[in-house]
Protein backbone atom coordinates (compact mmCIF):
# COMPACT_ATOMS: atom_id res chain seq x y z
CA UNK A 1 0.00 0.00 0.00
CA UNK A 2 2.59 2.54 1.04
CA UNK A 3 4.94 1.69 -2.27
CA UNK A 4 1.52 2.50 -4.39
CA UNK A 5 1.22 5.63 -2.61
CA UNK A 6 4.47 6.61 -3.27
CA UNK A 7 4.04 5.46 -6.86
CA UNK A 8 0.46 7.94 -7.01
CA UNK A 9 2.60 10.63 -5.45
CA UNK A 10 5.64 10.60 -7.75
CA UNK A 11 2.99 10.20 -10.57
CA UNK A 12 0.83 13.76 -9.22
CA UNK A 13 3.87 15.23 -9.10
CA UNK A 14 5.55 14.85 -12.46
CA UNK A 15 1.94 16.03 -14.18
CA UNK A 16 2.65 19.38 -12.03
CA UNK A 17 5.48 19.56 -13.34
CA UNK A 18 3.93 18.81 -16.95
CA UNK A 19 1.46 20.83 -16.43
CA UNK A 20 3.65 24.31 -15.06
CA UNK A 21 6.15 23.90 -18.03
CA UNK A 22 3.40 23.45 -20.86
CA UNK A 23 1.73 26.79 -18.89
CA UNK A 24 5.51 28.38 -19.25
CA UNK A 25 5.50 27.30 -22.79
CA UNK A 26 2.20 28.49 -23.62
CA UNK A 27 2.37 31.96 -21.85
CA UNK A 28 6.05 32.97 -22.10
CA UNK A 29 6.44 36.11 -24.70
CA UNK A 30 8.82 38.66 -25.29
CA UNK A 31 9.43 41.86 -26.23
CA UNK A 32 12.51 44.61 -26.46
CA UNK A 33 13.51 46.60 -23.63
CA UNK A 34 12.16 50.54 -23.03
CA UNK A 35 14.74 52.33 -25.61
CA UNK A 36 16.71 55.15 -24.18
CA UNK A 37 14.84 57.84 -25.95
CA UNK A 38 15.31 61.99 -25.20
CA UNK A 39 11.25 62.48 -24.56
CA UNK A 40 9.90 62.49 -21.32
CA UNK A 41 6.98 59.75 -19.95
CA UNK A 42 4.22 61.95 -18.90
CA UNK A 43 1.80 60.34 -16.02
CA UNK A 44 -1.27 61.87 -15.60
CA UNK A 45 -5.32 61.97 -14.21
CA UNK A 46 -8.22 63.39 -14.08
CA UNK A 47 -12.05 62.81 -12.87
CA UNK A 48 -14.67 61.86 -15.19
CA UNK A 49 -18.07 60.02 -14.31
CA UNK A 50 -17.19 59.81 -10.33
CA UNK A 51 -13.75 57.91 -11.30
CA UNK A 52 -9.92 58.99 -11.47
CA UNK A 53 -8.83 57.99 -14.66
CA UNK A 54 -5.15 57.94 -15.35
CA UNK A 55 -2.81 57.88 -18.82
CA UNK A 56 0.65 57.72 -19.39
CA UNK A 57 2.06 59.79 -22.42
CA UNK A 58 5.32 59.96 -24.63
CA UNK A 59 6.31 63.65 -24.59
CA UNK A 60 8.79 65.59 -26.63
CA UNK A 61 11.80 67.89 -24.68
CA UNK A 62 10.63 70.58 -27.20
CA UNK A 63 7.68 69.62 -28.51
CA UNK A 64 6.32 71.18 -31.73
CA UNK A 65 3.46 73.86 -32.03
CA UNK A 66 0.66 71.97 -31.85
CA UNK A 67 1.00 68.35 -32.61
CA UNK A 68 -0.73 65.38 -33.38
CA UNK A 69 -2.52 62.91 -30.75
CA UNK A 70 -1.91 59.16 -31.01
CA UNK A 71 -4.31 57.04 -28.98
CA UNK A 72 -3.14 53.74 -27.80
CA UNK A 73 -5.63 51.25 -25.95
CA UNK A 74 -4.48 48.14 -24.21
CA UNK A 75 -6.41 44.78 -24.26
CA UNK A 76 -7.79 43.15 -21.56
CA UNK A 77 -6.18 42.62 -18.42
CA UNK A 78 -4.00 45.38 -19.82
CA UNK A 79 -2.31 48.42 -18.31
CA UNK A 80 -1.39 51.83 -19.93
CA UNK A 81 2.32 50.54 -20.23
CA UNK A 82 1.60 47.39 -21.13
CA UNK A 83 0.18 49.27 -24.67
CA UNK A 84 3.74 50.72 -24.97
CA UNK A 85 5.34 47.50 -24.72
CA UNK A 86 3.08 45.59 -26.93
CA UNK A 87 4.11 47.75 -29.90
CA UNK A 88 7.92 47.04 -28.82
CA UNK A 89 8.03 50.71 -27.78
CA UNK A 90 7.68 51.73 -31.53
CA UNK A 91 5.03 54.73 -31.12
CA UNK A 92 7.56 56.46 -28.86
CA UNK A 93 10.23 56.09 -31.36
CA UNK A 94 7.74 57.68 -34.02
CA UNK A 95 6.72 60.34 -31.56
CA UNK A 96 9.88 61.43 -30.89
CA UNK A 97 10.73 61.07 -35.16
CA UNK A 98 7.45 62.45 -35.92
CA UNK A 99 6.84 64.81 -33.13
CA UNK A 100 3.52 64.02 -32.41
CA UNK A 101 1.99 62.64 -28.59
CA UNK A 102 1.58 58.87 -27.87
CA UNK A 103 -0.95 58.73 -25.84
CA UNK A 104 -1.81 55.63 -23.85
CA UNK A 105 -5.12 55.77 -21.42
CA UNK A 106 -5.48 53.27 -18.79
CA UNK A 107 -8.52 51.28 -18.62
CA UNK A 108 -11.20 50.45 -15.77
CA UNK A 109 -9.88 47.51 -13.98
CA UNK A 110 -7.98 46.88 -16.69
CA UNK A 111 -10.80 46.70 -19.73
CA UNK A 112 -12.59 49.03 -22.12
CA UNK A 113 -16.67 49.12 -22.60
CA UNK A 114 -15.75 48.27 -26.00
CA UNK A 115 -18.69 48.44 -28.74
CA UNK A 116 -19.92 44.57 -27.93
CA UNK A 117 -23.00 44.06 -25.69
CA UNK A 118 -21.31 40.99 -24.12
CA UNK A 119 -18.22 40.84 -21.82
CA UNK A 120 -17.45 39.50 -18.38
CA UNK A 121 -15.63 42.74 -17.13
CA UNK A 122 -16.86 45.81 -15.08
CA UNK A 123 -16.10 48.44 -17.71
CA UNK A 124 -19.13 46.69 -19.58
CA UNK A 125 -21.40 45.69 -16.43
CA UNK A 126 -21.09 48.73 -15.13
CA UNK A 127 -21.19 50.75 -18.34
CA UNK A 128 -18.47 52.94 -17.70
CA UNK A 129 -18.38 56.14 -19.80
CA UNK A 130 -15.00 55.19 -21.38
CA UNK A 131 -16.09 57.47 -24.81
CA UNK A 132 -16.64 60.72 -22.38
CA UNK A 133 -12.76 59.58 -20.69
CA UNK A 134 -11.34 59.79 -23.95
CA UNK A 135 -12.99 62.50 -25.27
CA UNK A 136 -12.14 64.60 -21.89
CA UNK A 137 -8.18 63.30 -22.10
CA UNK A 138 -8.06 65.11 -25.43
CA UNK A 139 -9.87 67.89 -24.09
CA UNK A 140 -6.76 67.80 -21.54
CA UNK A 141 -3.92 67.59 -23.97
CA UNK A 142 -5.31 70.05 -26.32
CA UNK A 143 -5.04 72.29 -22.93
CA UNK A 144 -2.12 71.43 -21.65
CA UNK A 145 0.00 70.60 -24.70
CA UNK A 146 -1.90 72.80 -27.40
CA UNK A 147 -2.17 69.36 -29.58
CA UNK A 148 -4.18 69.54 -32.84
CA UNK A 149 -7.31 68.38 -32.22
CA UNK A 150 -8.01 68.26 -35.94
CA UNK A 151 -5.07 65.14 -35.85
CA UNK A 152 -6.35 62.78 -33.42
CA UNK A 153 -5.50 59.18 -34.27
CA UNK A 154 -7.18 55.91 -32.50
CA UNK A 155 -5.73 52.61 -32.40
CA UNK A 156 -5.94 49.81 -29.67
CA UNK A 157 -5.76 45.98 -29.17
CA UNK A 158 -8.30 43.32 -28.83
CA UNK A 159 -10.17 44.69 -26.19
CA UNK A 160 -8.69 48.37 -27.17
CA UNK A 161 -9.22 47.55 -30.68
CA UNK A 162 -13.22 47.12 -29.65
CA UNK A 163 -12.95 50.18 -28.05
CA UNK A 164 -11.19 51.54 -31.08
CA UNK A 165 -14.42 50.49 -33.65
CA UNK A 166 -16.77 51.88 -30.83
CA UNK A 167 -15.59 55.40 -31.02
CA UNK A 168 -15.34 54.88 -34.71
CA UNK A 169 -18.86 53.67 -35.09
CA UNK A 170 -20.88 56.15 -32.34
CA UNK A 171 -18.56 59.65 -32.56
CA UNK A 172 -17.04 59.06 -36.16
CA UNK A 173 -15.55 62.34 -35.80
CA UNK A 174 -13.72 61.42 -32.79
CA UNK A 175 -10.18 60.67 -34.80
CA UNK A 176 -8.83 61.56 -38.28
CA UNK A 177 -8.63 57.59 -38.72
CA UNK A 178 -8.76 54.21 -36.58
CA UNK A 179 -6.84 51.30 -36.54
CA UNK A 180 -7.95 47.72 -34.67
CA UNK A 181 -5.85 45.40 -33.75
CA UNK A 182 -7.02 41.39 -33.46
CA UNK A 183 -10.42 42.71 -33.06
CA UNK A 184 -14.15 42.81 -35.51
CA UNK A 185 -17.19 44.76 -36.17
CA UNK A 186 -20.19 42.81 -33.50
CA UNK A 187 -22.82 41.10 -35.27
CA UNK A 188 -25.90 42.93 -35.07
CA UNK A 189 -27.39 41.17 -32.07
CA UNK A 190 -24.10 42.17 -30.45
CA UNK A 191 -23.72 45.72 -31.09
CA UNK A 192 -23.69 48.04 -27.99
CA UNK A 193 -23.94 51.06 -29.92
CA UNK A 194 -25.85 52.86 -32.31
CA UNK A 195 -24.26 53.51 -35.44
CA UNK A 196 -23.56 56.79 -37.02
CA UNK A 197 -23.21 55.29 -40.73
CA UNK A 198 -20.76 58.12 -41.03
CA UNK A 199 -17.56 57.27 -43.46
CA UNK A 200 -14.52 56.86 -41.57
CA UNK A 201 -10.61 56.01 -42.55
CA UNK A 202 -10.27 52.22 -40.79
CA UNK A 203 -7.26 50.20 -40.73
CA UNK A 204 -7.82 46.05 -39.51
CA UNK A 205 -5.00 43.97 -38.32
CA UNK A 206 -6.49 40.67 -37.94
CA UNK A 207 -5.11 37.08 -37.97
CA UNK A 208 -6.61 34.06 -39.96
CA UNK A 209 -5.43 31.70 -37.17
CA UNK A 210 -6.48 33.98 -34.37
CA UNK A 211 -7.77 31.21 -31.73
CA UNK A 212 -10.11 34.23 -29.71
CA UNK A 213 -11.20 36.69 -32.46
CA UNK A 214 -12.20 34.87 -35.29
CA UNK A 215 -11.62 35.79 -38.36
CA UNK A 216 -14.26 33.91 -40.56
CA UNK A 217 -16.52 35.37 -37.87
CA UNK A 218 -18.50 34.07 -34.74
CA UNK A 219 -17.84 34.12 -30.39
CA UNK A 220 -15.14 36.14 -29.10
CA UNK A 221 -13.90 33.09 -26.97
CA UNK A 222 -10.50 31.50 -26.51
CA UNK A 223 -10.40 28.55 -28.54
CA UNK A 224 -14.38 29.17 -28.15
CA UNK A 225 -14.60 28.58 -24.36
CA UNK A 226 -13.30 31.18 -22.26
CA UNK A 227 -14.24 34.86 -21.85
CA UNK A 228 -17.21 35.19 -24.59
CA UNK A 229 -17.70 38.56 -26.04
CA UNK A 230 -20.11 37.51 -28.03
CA UNK A 231 -20.45 37.10 -31.72
CA UNK A 232 -18.56 39.25 -34.41
CA UNK A 233 -18.57 39.26 -38.24
CA UNK A 234 -15.92 38.10 -39.94
CA UNK A 235 -12.67 40.17 -40.88
CA UNK A 236 -14.03 40.52 -44.42
CA UNK A 237 -17.41 41.39 -43.49
CA UNK A 238 -16.14 43.71 -41.31
CA UNK A 239 -14.04 45.17 -43.93
CA UNK A 240 -17.12 45.34 -46.19
CA UNK A 241 -19.04 47.60 -43.56
CA UNK A 242 -16.72 50.54 -44.03
CA UNK A 243 -15.90 49.82 -47.75
CA UNK A 244 -20.15 50.51 -47.49
CA UNK A 245 -19.90 53.48 -45.28
CA UNK A 246 -17.36 54.96 -47.24
CA UNK A 247 -18.69 54.17 -50.63
CA UNK A 248 -16.06 52.22 -51.48
CA UNK A 249 -15.61 49.01 -53.53
CA UNK A 250 -13.87 46.98 -56.45
CA UNK A 251 -10.34 45.67 -55.98
CA UNK A 252 -8.05 46.59 -53.62
CA UNK A 253 -4.31 47.36 -53.75
CA UNK A 254 -2.43 44.31 -52.78
CA UNK A 255 1.08 44.61 -51.13
CA UNK A 256 2.02 41.01 -49.77
CA UNK A 257 5.33 41.89 -47.07
CA UNK A 258 8.54 40.14 -47.63
CA UNK A 259 8.63 36.90 -45.72
CA UNK A 260 11.72 38.06 -43.61
CA UNK A 261 11.21 35.24 -40.83
CA UNK A 262 9.72 32.20 -42.15
CA UNK A 263 10.11 30.71 -38.73
CA UNK A 264 7.04 32.93 -37.43
CA UNK A 265 4.79 30.50 -39.45
CA UNK A 266 2.50 33.20 -41.13
CA UNK A 267 2.91 35.69 -43.92
CA UNK A 268 1.27 39.31 -44.07
CA UNK A 269 -0.24 41.02 -46.94
CA UNK A 270 -1.85 44.68 -47.07
CA UNK A 271 -5.58 45.16 -49.56
CA UNK A 272 -6.15 48.80 -49.29
CA UNK A 273 -9.08 50.57 -51.23
CA UNK A 274 -9.07 54.37 -51.57
CA UNK A 275 -10.68 56.67 -54.22
CA UNK A 276 -10.12 60.81 -54.92
CA UNK A 277 -12.43 62.39 -52.25
CA UNK A 278 -13.02 59.07 -50.43
CA UNK A 279 -11.48 57.95 -47.39
CA UNK A 280 -8.80 54.92 -46.85
CA UNK A 281 -10.10 51.51 -45.90
CA UNK A 282 -6.92 48.86 -44.97
CA UNK A 283 -7.44 45.19 -43.86
CA UNK A 284 -3.99 43.84 -43.28
CA UNK A 285 -4.33 39.63 -43.46
CA UNK A 286 -1.76 37.88 -41.68
CA UNK A 287 -2.20 34.59 -42.66
CA UNK A 288 -1.18 31.75 -40.15
CA UNK A 289 -1.06 34.93 -37.52
CA UNK A 290 -2.74 34.53 -34.39
CA UNK A 291 -4.12 37.16 -31.34
CA UNK A 292 -0.91 39.05 -31.38
CA UNK A 293 0.85 42.60 -32.43
CA UNK A 294 3.06 42.00 -35.45
CA UNK A 295 7.11 43.17 -34.84
CA UNK A 296 9.90 41.77 -35.64
CA UNK A 297 11.31 41.35 -31.93
CA UNK A 298 8.42 40.63 -30.10
CA UNK A 299 6.05 37.39 -29.60
CA UNK A 300 2.78 37.02 -28.11
CA UNK A 301 1.78 34.35 -25.60
CA UNK A 302 1.79 30.85 -27.83
CA UNK A 303 -1.29 30.20 -26.32
CA UNK A 304 -2.90 33.16 -28.91
CA UNK A 305 -1.16 31.13 -31.81
CA UNK A 306 1.88 32.63 -33.75
CA UNK A 307 3.17 35.92 -33.60
CA UNK A 308 4.15 37.89 -36.76
CA UNK A 309 7.86 39.16 -37.04
CA UNK A 310 8.10 40.28 -40.79
CA UNK A 311 6.75 43.92 -39.88
CA UNK A 312 6.71 46.69 -37.45
CA UNK A 313 2.94 47.24 -36.91
CA UNK A 314 3.24 50.63 -35.49
CA UNK A 315 4.70 51.74 -38.26
CA UNK A 316 2.13 50.30 -40.82
CA UNK A 317 -0.68 51.77 -38.19
CA UNK A 318 1.38 55.73 -38.33
CA UNK A 319 1.85 55.61 -42.25
CA UNK A 320 -1.81 55.19 -42.85
CA UNK A 321 -2.71 57.95 -40.63
CA UNK A 322 -0.26 59.83 -42.08
CA UNK A 323 -2.17 59.21 -45.44
CA UNK A 324 -6.16 59.64 -43.84
CA UNK A 325 -7.69 62.60 -45.69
Amino acid sequence: MRRRLKFAFLAIVLLLVAFAGLALWALRSQVPAEPALPGRVERGALEHGGRTRTWIAYVLVKPRAHPALVIVLHGSMGTAEQARRVYGYDFDRLAEQHGFIAVYPQGYQGYWNDCRVKGPFAAKIENVDDVGFLQALVNRLVKDHEADRAHVYVTGVSNGGAMTLRLALQTPGFARAYAAVVASVPAPENMAVTPQGEPVSMLLMNGTDDPFNPWDGGDVALYGVWGNRGRVLSARESIDYFLALDGLGGPPVRTQFPDTDPGDGSTAERQRWTAPGKRIVTLLRIRGGGHAVPHPATYGPRLLGSSNRDFHAANEIWDFFQQAP
